[in-house]
């Protein structure tokens, strides 16, 4: 270089902080803290973006500067040495050398064609370079390797079944990389893992297991609606019109409520309670019981790829947190309307405890990187990749699954939910201990404190009024958000392919027949027909009629 332009330095740098990655890029994915393990790895992109910094750099002839993490430059026999570990192909595609090594590859191509030079004032970069086993960059083959890497992404995109490779890094193989065409091996490598895939496992969110889940809480929005509708929201709305209008309203009310609507839904909404709750507590305790962080080849989850494995475990945390606010809300919607059975309590207790417990151990819901690493290994090795996986492997999960960025829902999730439960608790309690305490006790309780009791009762229905008011209308709103992500995820599935549609698939699908079946059979022919022809012969259905304040009008056999 003339006296014009001067070299550049080069400054080598120890970090003792292992760095942090964030594997999901600016997204809070709050459900995916399982990705927390994956952390000190770097994934595949890390090496384009440090060389694309490293051009900038150069194209404003800045200082360069190269940091070792406690991970960089570990070779197969636990010592750390950069000229070693990035020489040998074993080695150089592990996720914690590859960013380095290719990192001081650019370097050292800046560093012969005379742009750089390596800064050796002080003792700071000696000590660096010793103990890391950083090569003289003036002779580094830095053409070599990046020749191994163009070699190993070409034949990952020929053996490897974990994505589609670009034209640009095909074409890697037949460049000579140096100094003035680096860039083009930073924008082949920086396009690698854009045709990267993931796979889903289909036990998780396959097909039928989608609709499944988007039934479910269709019908849960659903039936909430249609009963809250049919039994108080239109007098409800009523009492704050004129007395003309709320009169008609009210009317309204009363004919709403002696429908055959209203009493297919109230009976078909019982059994779907019952089928919904058994159906997540089966899901739920399938992912207690198979994501097992010790065991790298979990049952839950496909083992082809980080991203694999984070997104189904991810998925799975997701998608049982978030169908809780369908069981929760259903409850809430019967115990409210009169219909308190301590059994299905119990079973939404169940559902919420297991539903808390695996939000509490989302981070846990993988096994570590090293383990995962060697199960990729033992897999799908490839020659050129020094019997390495796919660098594919450590490609970022894509950006497609931004809808899951909800950190707001996560914890809404588990705290609503909480904060429902200890409400559906005190309401059955309310309800069902002042039915078994003796009315003399009751009495003597009472005396001389009845004008007051009134008054508290008055502040009590008010306060639980505003609470369950509040809660549903929250309730709801976390049901909706949670169809809206369903309605995202099932349009990226092939509902079209009949691969993706075994055995398992149909039967997750079908759980919801019967109860759609049978809400369609009441509305057309009524509930007293229904079960009066499946019950024995000695017993027989009797109509209770009743206005919407619970008072018996009359009765009829059906």
């Amino acid at each position: 270089m003339s006296a014009n332009n001067p070299t550049i330095p080069v400054i080598f740098e120890q970090d003792p902080t292992p760095p942090s990655y964030n594997w999901f890029g600016t997204f809070d994915y709050s459900w995916f803290d399982n990705s927390g393990g994956l952390a000190s790895v770097p994934f595949f992109e890390a090496a384009p973006e440090e060389l694309s910094t490293i051009l900038q750099a150069s194209a404003a002839r800045q200082q360069l500067t190269l940091s070792f993490g406690p991970q960089d430059c570990t070779t197969v026999s636990g010592t750390r040495n950069c000229t070693e570990a990035c020489s040998n192909a074993a080695d150089l595609f592990t996720p914690e050398n590859f960013r380095a090594c290719t990192a001081l590859a650019g370097a050292a191509l800046l560093v012969q064609d005379g742009t750089y030079a390596v800064d050796m004032v002080g003792n700071g970069p000696r000590e660096v370079m010793e103990t890391f086993g950083v090569p003289d960059l003036v002779q580094y083959n830095a053409t070599g390797v990046f020749g191994d890497v163009a070699s190993c992404l070409a034949e990952s995109c020929i053996l490897s079944n974990l994505g589609d490779c670009g034209e640009g890094v095909s074409e890697l193989a037949s460049v000579d990389v140096d100094a003035a065409n680096l860039a083009a091996m930073v924008e082949g490598l920086g396009s690698y893992c854009n045709g990267a895939a993931v796979e889903v496992n289909a036990d998780i969110a396959g097909p039928g297991v989608m609709i499944s889940y988007f039934f479910q809480t269709t019908l849960a929005i659903g039936f909430f609606l249609l009963l809250k509708f049919s039994t108080t929201w239109i007098r409800g709305f009523g009492t704050l019109l004129p007395r003309k209008y709320s009169s008609h309203l009210s009317n309204l009310q009363s004919r709403f409520f002696a429908s055959r609507l209203r009493t297919s839904v109230t009976s078909s909404i019982v059994e779907f309670q019952e089928i919904q709750i058994y159906v997540l507590l089966a899901i739920q305790l399938a992912i207690l019981i198979s994501f097992d962080p010790t065991i790298s080849r979990t049952v839950g989850v496909n083992n082809t790829s980080y991203a694999d494995v984070i997104l189904n475990s991810g998925l799975a945390s997701l998608l049982n947190i978030a169908a809780l606010s369908g069981v929760l809300l259903v409850q809430s919607c019967l115990q409210r309307a009169g219909m308190r059975w301590t059994y299905n309590f119990i079973l939404t207790t169940l559902a919420s405890v297991f539903a808390a417990i695996i939000f509490g151990r989302r981070s846990r819901l993988m096994p570590s990187a090293e383990s995962l690493w060697e199960t990729f290994k033992e897999d799908a090795p490839l020659p050129a990749c020094g019997g390495n996986p796919s660098p594919m492997v450590f490609c970022r999960p894509p950006r497609e699954t931004k809808y899951l960025d909800n950190d707001i829902a996560a914890w809404m999730a588990c705290g609503l939910g909480a904060v429902t439960w200890v409400g559906l608790l005190a309401d059955l309690v309310g309800n069902k201990v002042p039915g078994v305490v003796p009315r003399s006790l009751k009495w003597i309780l009472e005396i001389d404190r009845r004008e007051r009791l009134k008054r508290r009762e008055k502040v009590w229905v008010v306060v639980t009024t505003v609470y369950w008011v509040l809660v549903q209308v929250l309730l709801l709103f976390l049901a909706g958000s949670y169809l809206s992500v369903l309605v995202l995820i099932v349009e990226g599935v092939d509902l079209g392919d009949p691969r993706g549609w075994g055995f398992g698939q149909l039967i997750a699908v079908t759980v919801w027949a019967p109860t759609i079946v049978k809400f369609c059979y009441f509305n057309a022919f009524g509930v007293e027909e229904v079960f009066q022809e499946r019950m024995a012969k000695k017993y027989s259905i009797t109509c209770v009629e009743e206005d919407e304040n619970g008072v018996e009008k009359r009765l009829r056999n059906g």
